[in-house]
C-alpha cells in the first residue's frame, strides 16, 4: 500500500489560478479529465512516486460542491493505492470501517472512499490504479 494522490477541492473561480500555482509548485504539467457522472473536473499532477490532483465542481448538486460550500477549498481527500478495492473494502468492514462509497468510477477505475469518521476527519480513497 502507498500514497497515490492527494486530493485538494477549488472553487470553479480558482481553478485555472490554482493550476498555474501548482505548475510552478511541482515543476511540471497536469493533465485533465471531466467526469460528468460526478460533476466535477480533474488536473492531475505526476510527482515521483504520488499526484496532486486539483478538483472543481462544474455543476450545482456535485457532492465536490456540496464539500465546497461546506468545508470550503483545501484538502478534500487522501488515496492510497491497494491491489484489489473490493478486498479492501470487504477487510475494512470486518474491522467496524464504514464506506461512504463503495463502489464508484474513479479518474482511473474503481474506487472507495472510507467515511472521515472513521479515520480522523479524513476522507481516504481506495485505488487500485497508480494515477
Amino acid at each position: 500500500m502507498k500514497i497515490s494522490h492527494i486530493a485538494i477541492v477549488v472553487k470553479p473561480e480558482d481553478y485555472e489560478q490554482t493550476l498555474d500555482k501548482f505548475k510552478k509548485i511541482l515543476k511540471t504539467n497536469f493533465y485533465e479529465k471531466v467526469l460528468e457522472d460526478q460533476k466535477i473536473k480533474t488536473a492531475i499532477f505526476r510527482i515521483e512516486n504520488s499526484s496532486v490532483e486539483i478538483i472543481t465542481p462544474i455543476e450545482k448538486g456535485s457532492t465536490v460542491g456540496k464539500f465546497l460550500e461546506k468545508r470550503g477549498g483545501g484538502l478534500h481527500h487522501i488515496a492510497l493505492q491497494v491491489d484489489e478495492v473490493r478486498g479492501e473494502v470487504e477487510r475494512l468492514k470486518n474491522e467496524g470501517f464504514v464506506f461512504a462509497v463503495e463502489d464508484m468510477e474513479g479518474v482511473r477505475g474503481k474506487v472507495a472512499f472510507i467515511h472521515p469518521k472513521y479515520a480522523g476527519g479524513v476522507l481516504i480513497e481506495l485505488v487500485e490504479e497508480e494515477y
